[in-house]
């Protein structure tokens, strides 16, 4: 499950995202102070709940609400403020709650039980190809400290687990030089990889046998579930930007 909240105020967000922690079991909220970044982020993977502060700077939550339901019709909206004055225009744009500040996860639970969203416990492994490439492992960036691996992986992940030679990984991050001291090289690239994964915890995700592949199962990416057909991931125009073999799998997506 995707949760987004938004509030300016840094004290009121704190305490949103730990009433949505504690009401969602298995929720991780992603949270923003600018209203801005929220519909931006929704773009790229909609949300199923968005609780939104309705008195915001730069744009309230009214209008974020239009813009989500602009995106995806699918977006649960539930507003959280601390006047009963703005209810019915709230419902208006189609709200699927109301919930008054200060916020308690005993307020929202009933409204979760109510709408009925599916509750599923994110995977650990988070992948990221819409814009720039990342990998995040428990909300956390994963810190790689050799660019070609970062690089080997991206390559991988847009091969979506398909098994992958020493020699075209080579071909990606040399050219056609697959000499001997290339092909050294990228026995280091791999093994720098394969210990920065398993520093942090993450086991079985990149497979190294003669070739390499990645086990997408462990991990929940964009790309996937945007090939699934999954109308919460959008394509926004930009894939995998950092790497020059993402141009010609950009052209094949349909620009949403």
């Amino acid at each position: 499950m995707i949760v987004y909240a938004a509030d300016d105020e840094e004290l009121a967000l704190a305490l949103l995202e730990e009433a949505i922690t504690e009401a969602i079991p298995g929720a991780v909220p992603r949270c923003f102070r600018d209203p801005n970044e929220l519909v931006d982020a929704a773009g790229q993977a909609v949300p199923d709940i968005v609780f939104l502060d309705i008195e915001m700077e730069g744009m309230d939550g009214i209008e974020v609400a239009k813009r989500l339901n602009e995106i995806s019709s699918t977006v649960k909206i539930i507003f959280v403020t601390g006047y009963s004055d703005y209810m019915a225009e709230a419902f208006d744009v189609y709200a699927a709650g109301y919930v008054m500040k200060p916020c308690r996860a005993k307020n929202i639970k009933p409204i979760i039980d109510r709408i009925q969203v599916p509750l599923s416990k994110p995977k650990d492994i988070v992948i990221k190809t819409f814009g720039n490439f990342e990998i995040y492992y428990k909300n956390q960036p994963v810190a790689f400290r050799s660019k070609a691996g970062k690089e080997m992986l991206a390559y991988l992940v847009d091969r979506e687990g398909a098994r992958v030679s020493r020699q075209e990984i080579a071909g990606i991050l040399y050219g056609d030089d697959f000499s001997h001291s290339v092909q050294s090289s990228l026995s280091k690239i791999v093994k720098s990889v394969s210990e920065d994964l398993e520093k942090i915890g993450i086991d079985g995700f990149f497979v190294s046998d003669g070739g390499y592949y990645v086990d997408l199962s462990k991990a929940d990416c964009d790309l996937v579930e945007y090939q699934k057909g999954n109308p919460n991931y959008r394509f926004g125009g930009e894939y995998m930007e950092q790497y020059s073999f993402g141009e010609y799998r950009k052209s094949t997506f349909i620009d949403n």
